[in-house]
């Protein structure tokens, strides 16, 4: 069993070097739309690979808004949103706050994922 991003494993997928069985993420992806989702067969289950911004804390609000304004700027770009289909990526636009609320429910999600596997810190 193999995991890892579509962009790498797409090559393997349709040379027949690998069979995919499915993505993790919430949608099909463009790169391999014949492959279903995990979460068509377990539902709610979803693992993606995501990029985000961050600065040190307490960094000034008119930076922190200036940084997330220019990120959003260059992510509608036409040929910044062809790059990341391309790569099978695709941008999900949150406001400052929503992006907070994101990062902490994946911080909880991936926590009871290591509290369920038994992984103990070395």
């Amino acid at each position: 069993m193999m995991f890892d991003a579509i962009p790498t494993m797409r090559e393997q997928i349709t040379g027949g070097r690998v069979i995919g069985l499915a993505t993790t993420g919430q949608q099909r992806s463009p790169l391999l739309p014949e492959l279903p989702v995990v979460a068509d067969t377990l539902p709610g289950y979803e693992a993606s690979i995501w990029l985000g911004l961050m600065g040190p804390r307490g960094m000034p609000a008119p930076v922190v808004e200036r940084l997330h304004a220019e990120c959003g700027r260059i992510l509608e770009a036409p040929r910044m949103r062809e790059a990341m289909a391309r790569s099978g990526a695709y941008p999900m636009a949150m406001s400052i706050a929503e992006f907070d609320a994101f990062l902490r429910r994946d911080i909880d999600r991936q926590g009871e994922w290591i509290r369920m596997a038994g992984i103990q810190p070395g």
